[in-house]
């Protein structure tokens, strides 16, 4: 009954789908969603969204990569903007990839590097997956990391983040309506990539998934 939304927005892809020798660019890429576009400049995304009130985050597993807002229901318009802007306008400049890749460089050797059970947790996945994409951690490998290039980045992103390729889940005290409305409105104009279609409701492809207090 609480006047507020959580918006996910999940892309269908993860670590398996990075290109060989490029573990971590999944991840990159979800750290360089937050660092601006055409519009939105620099690393203000999240301050757009603390400015309404409101709170966003990331995270990127094997099989998908998920950005998602917590905000009053008033400012639901907001955020579907902002998502809807970085799945099409992202720029990456040299600074922003580098400050970046060398967060994501920190974290792994933070998380995994310096913890014996994250450790463990690679060696076994590697056991049980062998040579199988799910053998390779999300994070990639040091090595790897360092090996990215913004071209990378780039490419990847160009290739996986379109309306065919996501799925859009809105939760919260939400007119339908409405909700229909703006998601058309913001994602309506985004092309497809890979010309996906179903019978659910749908921005050309992207899937929407609404769960409201009427349920």
């Amino acid at each position: 009954k609480a006047p507020v939304v959580k918006l996910m927005l999940w892309y269908k892809v993860g670590s398996v789908d990075e290109p060989l020798g490029k573990g971590g660019l999944a991840h990159l890429l979800e750290h360089l969603m937050f660092r601006g576009t055409k519009k939105v400049k620099g690393s203000s995304f999240n301050d757009i969204i603390e400015a309404h009130g409101g709170d966003s985050n990331a995270f990127t597993s094997h099989d998908f990569t998920v950005y998602h807002e917590f905000l009053d229901i008033s400012r639901l318009e907001v955020a579907l903007a902002l998502e809807a802007d970085r799945m099409q306008n992202l720029q990456i400049n040299d600074e922003a990839f580098e400050t970046e890749r060398k967060i994501v460089f920190q974290e792994r050797k933070q998380r995994v590097s310096n913890n014996p059970f994250a450790g463990f947790g690679e060696i076994l996945n590697k056991t049980l997956w062998q040579n199988n994409p799910y053998a390779r951690p999300v994070t990639g490998l040091e090595d790897e990391i360092l090996s990215i290039t913004k071209e990378d980045v780039i490419s990847f992103y160009d290739t996986y983040y379109s309306p065919d390729n996501a799925v859009l889940i809105l939760s919260g005290d939400i007119d339908v309506v409405t909700a229909r409305k703006l998601v058309n409105k913001y994602f309506q104009s985004i092309p497809n990539k890979n010309n996906n279609t179903d019978n659910n409701f749908s921005v050309k492809s992207l899937k929407v998934i609404i769960y409201y207090k009427g349920l």
